[in-house]
């Protein structure tokens, strides 16, 4: 049962992030319209944001251990699964870092939503490599 458990949590709270990063990413692009909505979205982002980035961690590491822990046939950091991750932890570290400098630096306001673009279709790719994984 706790071999169950480890198996599907890491997947669960992986797709659980990768849908609150399509919902984030869906109120950078609300955020970019003119008005009073587009105000209310940047700020929910903007709260968001932090939240997503340490989830995104968290799931690295879960998938890490899962992967030690409940499924010693396979290399812990071997499949493209885990390459794809690493690339998104990178892809999130680098919207964050960037996140730092919109109010002043036009360049981080122009790469910014490169960057959480980049990360929500390398999100999408994980899905589908960790899908092959599951037992």
């Amino acid at each position: 049962m706790l071999r169950m458990v480890g198996l599907y949590l890491h997947p669960a709270a992986g797709l659980a992030t990768v849908a609150l990063a399509a919902y984030t990413a869906s109120l950078g692009l609300r955020s970019r319209r003119p008005g009073a909505r587009a105000l209310a979205a940047r700020r929910r982002h903007r709260a968001i944001g932090p939240v997503l980035y340490v989830l995104v961690l968290l799931d690295w590491v879960g998938g890490l251990v899962a992967t030690w822990r409940f499924r010693p046939e396979m290399g812990v950091a071997e499949s493209g699964h885990f390459a794809s991750g690493s690339a998104l932890v990178a892809l999130f570290t680098a919207a964050l870092l960037l996140s730092r400098r919109i109010p002043f630096d036009p360049r981080a306001r122009t790469l910014h939503p490169l960057v959480g673009a980049t990360a929500l279709v390398v999100a999408g790719v994980q899905v589908f490599l960790g899908l092959q994984l599951l037992p």
